[in-house]
């Protein structure tokens, strides 16, 4: 996580840090697989957006 730590923005972390306390709290497996699979998506689209924005500074 310390890697992808470092794509997301102050938004994103206070988010992922929101959704793994409550992941704690879950009633059921159902709820954590769904606060997991958010999580994964933030992380996938900090990822995408990063690569993106090295693409696009490296033809400049």
């Amino acid at each position: 996580m310390n890697e992808e730590k470092t794509l997301l923005t102050i938004e994103e972390q206070a988010l992922i840090e929101r959704l793994e306390n409550e992941m704690l709290f879950a009633l059921t497996s159902a709820h954590i697989k769904f606060y997991k699979n958010e999580i994964q998506t933030i992380i996938l689209q900090a990822k995408r957006r990063q690569a993106l924005l090295s693409k696009y500074a490296y033809e400049l």
